[in-house]
């Protein structure tokens, strides 16, 4: 036989034995629904520790230091500013239904750098977001359309 033919008879066969491999079995969303609205919910305790947005986070100022020195460069040398953590949470896109997807603390803060030459850089602000002591994700700006601040 020729050897093009061989080729598409051997490209051939195994379509049609991966076509006969059937689908995963779907899976089912594990996440416990979210109680209470987001905002006006203030039943804070003493330790700090509020049922829908977590502990609020007290070594914030190094966490934050710690998270900058690995991602922006110069970041161990870089001047902060830091507000005190409020509760905020972060929804989904429209497009993914609108839905809660974070509900923690953020810190404002301003992160000023230098750059290779030794001049320093204007100062640059940061959403940074918490869930307990851990950043979960640093968002560049003062602002973000699906993020809510419920502290003002």
């Amino acid at each position: 036989m020729n050897k093009g033919i061989k080729l598409s008879l051997l490209s051939i066969i195994t379509a049609l034995i991966s076509g006969c491999v059937p689908l995963p079995p779907p899976q089912i969303a594990t996440t416990p629904p979210l109680i209470g609205s987001p905002i006006g919910n203030n039943n804070q305790h003493s330790n700090g520790l509020n049922s829908e947005y977590g502990k609020k986070p007290f070594n914030y100022r190094s966490s934050i230091k710690n998270y900058f020195s690995s991602t922006v460069l110069h970041g161990k040398e870089g001047e902060f500013h830091f507000s005190e953590p409020k509760r905020a949470y972060k929804r989904k896109g429209y497009a993914y239904g609108g839905e809660v997807a974070w509900k923690g603390w953020m810190v404002d803060t301003s992160v000023a750098t230098q750059s290779r030459t030794g001049r320093w850089r204007s100062a640059e602000p940061y959403m940074v977001l918490f869930s307990g002591e851990q950043v979960v994700e640093s968002i560049l700006g003062n602002s973000h359309k699906l993020l809510i601040k419920v502290d003002r």
